[in-house]
């Protein structure tokens, strides 16, 4: 094995477990208070048999429409976390997960109601069709 391959996987690793500590640090901060968790591929599944109501906002860093829902988007969840999980996840960076969903365009949001997909919102929505969409699906 040449020195450029080991480089390559110690890089690779390192990036794995600096990639885990700060999932664990955002589950933790959750724990504390916050009301919005940042998903990855690995651990979408768990997250969502977890917390059974759950509403996730599928974005992307590049997209406008994204930029102008998000702050709706935490918001809202702001305003009832106590009752549902709000999270987010990055298309450009979790492909397995939105693959799965066929996530064709963003911003997305997924609504899993007793761990199963209830509903399905896509592209931007003003704050009141949301905060609606979240009653009539969780009655929130």
């Amino acid at each position: 094995m040449s020195d450029d391959e080991l480089e390559k996987i110690m890089q690779k690793k390192y990036d794995e477990m600096l990639r885990h500590d700060i999932r664990k640090d955002e589950i933790e901060s959750n724990a504390a208070g916050r009301t919005l968790v940042y998903l990855k591929d690995e651990d979408f599944d768990s997250f969502i048999s977890e917390k059974r109501d759950v509403a996730i906002d599928f974005y992307a860093d590049w997209c406008g429409p994204c930029k102008i829902m998000s702050p709706i988007f935490e918001e809202v969840a702001r305003e009832v976390s106590s009752r549902v999980a709000f999270a987010k996840v990055n298309v450009d960076e979790n492909p397995r997960i939105s693959e799965k969903f066929y996530i064709m365009g963003v911003p997305t949001i997924l609504y899993f109601k007793n761990g199963k997909l209830a509903d399905k919102t896509v592209g931007l929505i003003p704050k009141t069709a949301f905060r609606q969409k979240i009653k009539e699906i969780f009655g929130a």
